[in-house]
């Protein structure tokens, strides 16, 4: 049983569970009505949940090739029977073509993963620098980042041919680039590594939203003993790739002249980070519009269980901004890993539309593994509620969605017996469940005797309050370079140099320098790589084998979402509140903060087994990629 009902650790599991909820739930009316839709008998039992193909290790090691190119197909909007057709970015594997995701790929610790990944991608168009600011970088320029494993980040030494752990600290002059360039990761799991549910995705640092907000995913299953357990093994696992790919369509204000099914802009996410499709009035009485979700592609699938059958379903939320607070009608969640963190008791979700509207809250880049039991014959939904992701005057609530639908049927069913197998699983696996050492909590005489070191980091937009904007200040920029350049090159550079002469003019008269006064022309042919902010701004340089506390402050309205590489967290404190401790790669920083009283987490981490650069930053990836981002250097001692 979970201790989530002791009365006496409700402060500080409302605080651990509510923390990437950030400022609260709003749960509308619709959303606490009978959900049990069995009687209406217009749903068809007929499964149309499918997910990826699972690739699992042999004698080891699972070596694939993994290929980035442009998919043509068609996906759905809000509405599952409008389809649209579209030209977004994805991943093909082996001979295979690309699709709606990358393969899953299985493997356990003491394994080893090869990745060979190659760029298809045509080459980067012009960049425009300040001509054209709603596009940005190189945007078919790629790496590859194995999201949360804990895996050696740099270029292994003394190698025949160039291998890369879990790199993703190029310059701006490096990474794969398009038209064929490759590259080889090779991943070396510990053997202790925990089991839980992982990914893959870019962060080639200004392109990594464009990539991620196309089709450029894919699931990492670890295998451990937990999944050995007899119930846990007989139960059918269900692999969910929450995903949102932005492109343009009709009904979208602004397209940035891309044509229609295509993310070819950074403003097209930037600008409009929560997206197009849903609408919900929100508690400021404004609309919000959110992106519409898919489920492996497929929008609102159907999954069909006999009743009383026991899944585990995987969550992966590969979405680039918007959170998701799950809810299953009429049932409970049992919740057994935080990431791919495990625990060795289960934390419970029940029904909480008619509670505190709080489910398995997944951030951009969170994940969770649950086991599920199938109720009483009928359709259930499975959803994701409401959730506000700011405070302020004009909050950003996101609507509530449905993401697909439960049909339960009878055993004895004609229905059950094109689904039922000999092996379905019928019991919730027993605690406590196994769990890695690796996973031991940090204590305080442990992390004493490591030097008992403390930092600060600091997340903050200047000059923004984060208060929800049809647009960011990437429009005003758009607006005001589109206008400059309606009047042409030529006039635009006549302008430059008139206003240069004028300033020469000036300067002789008053005898003192004016920045400005000098023209430069033009250079067709330009030899710089634009940035607005460059990863390595900042390092935080820190000795391999130390155990260290991490203070992070979120000085904004909004609640960001701070992910570190390479080694998870612990957990220890919400806002200076002591919660009970818990590991996570990925976690929502509480909202409300200002720089005179920001919000904050804590938590303590292991520099163990790996020295090499990785980064931390916003998995809100726009914002990572216009510079809320910093790297981490582990050096040996």
């Amino acid at each position: 049983m979970s201790k989530m009902n002791d009365p006496k650790n409700h402060r500080r599991d409302f605080l651990r569970m509510g923390l990437t909820v950030a400022s609260g739930i709003v749960l509308p009316a619709s959303f606490v009505a009978c959900s049990r839709e069995g009687e209406r008998g217009t749903t068809s039992s007929v499964q149309t949940f499918v997910q990826p193909t699972m690739l699992e290790a042999k004698n080891g090691v699972l070596d694939i090739t993994l290929t980035a190119s442009y998919w043509d197909s068609k996906l759905s909007g809000a509405d599952p029977k409008q389809q649209y057709p579209v030209s977004l970015r994805a991943y093909a594997y082996d001979t295979n073509g690309p699709s709606y995701s990358g393969p899953t790929l299985v493997v356990r610790g003491g394994e080893q993963l090869r990745i060979k990944l190659v760029n298809n991608l045509p080459v980067n168009p012009p960049f425009l620098a300040f001509r054209d600011p709603t596009n940005y970088i190189k945007p078919n320029t790629t790496n590859l980042h194995t999201h949360g494993l804990h895996v050696f980040p740099g270029i292994y030494p003394d190698k025949k041919e160039t291998e890369y752990g879990d790199y993703v600290v190029d310059p701006n002059t490096g990474g794969v680039i398009p038209q064929g360039d490759t590259r080889q990761y090779v991943y070396n799991l510990p053997k202790d590594h925990p089991a839980g549910p992982f990914y893959y995705h870019p962060q080639y640092h200004g392109s990594s939203a464009m990539q991620l907000a196309s089709l450029m995913q894919g699931a990492i299953m670890v295998r451990g003993p937990v999944d050995e357990l007899p119930e846990m093994a007989q139960a059918k696992e269900l692999i969910f790739l929450f995903q949102a790919p932005y492109f343009a369509k009709d009904g979208i204000e602004n397209h940035y002249g891309v044509k229609a099914g295509s993310l070819e802009k950074f403003a097209q996410v930037a600008n409009h980070p929560t997206g197009h499709g849903l609408e919900s009035k929100g508690s400021s009485g404004g609309d919000i519009n959110a992106q519409p979700v898919l489920i492996n592609g497929i929008r609102q699938p159907t999954i069909v269980m006999e009743s009383g059958e026991v899944q585990r379903w995987r969550f992966i939320n590969t979405q680039v901004f918007n959170y998701l607070n799950l809810n299953l009608d009429e049932h409970v969640l049992h919740q057994y890993t935080t990431d791919g963190w495990g625990s060795s008791l289960y934390q419970e979700f029940p029904d909480s539309r008619q509670k505190d509207g709080r489910g398995v809250v997944l951030a951009a880049g969170n994940r969770s593994s649950v086991i599920i039991k199938a109720g009483k014959p009928g359709t259930y939904l499975l959803r994701s509620l409401p959730v506000r992701l700011s405070q302020g005057n004009k909050p950003i609530v996101l609507p509530g969605d449905v993401l697909a639908r439960l049909i339960v049927v009878d055993v004895k069913s004609t229905a059950a017996a094109s689904v039922s197998t000999a092996s379905t699983a019928s019991t919730i696996p027993p605690t406590p469940l196994p769990v890695s050492d690796y996973l031991m909590p940090i204590s305080d005489e442990e992390f004493a005797s490591a030097g008992g070191k403390k930092r600060s980091i600091i997340f903050n937009m200047i000059g923004n309050e984060i208060e929800h904007q049809p647009d960011s200040i990437f429009s005003a920029w758009n607006t005001a370079f589109t206008r400059a350049s309606e009047m042409g090159s030529d006039a635009w550079e006549s302008i430059k140099k008139n206003t240069a002469k004028a300033k020469q003019e000036v300067a002789k008269i008053t005898e003192k320098p004016i920045d400005g006064s000098v023209y430069i022309a033009p250079n067709p042919v330009p030899k710089y790589d634009y940035e607005l902010q460059p990863s390595n701004t900042m390092i935080q340089n820190v000795t391999l084998g130390d155990v260290e506390e991490w203070t992070i402050f979120n000085c904004n309205n909004l609640s960001h979402v701070f992910h570190i590489h390479v080694n998870p967290m612990l957990i220890t404190k919400i806002n200076g509140v002591s919660v009970k401790p818990y590991w996570c790669d990925t976690i929502a920083l509480p909202a409300g903060g200002t720089s005179s009283e920001p919000k904050s987490i804590t938590f303590r981490m292991r520099f163990t087994d790996f020295a090499g650069p990785y980064l931390m930053h916003c998995q809100m990836l726009a914002h990572s990629d216009l510079g809320m981002i910093q790297r981490v250097t582990v050096v040996p001692q």
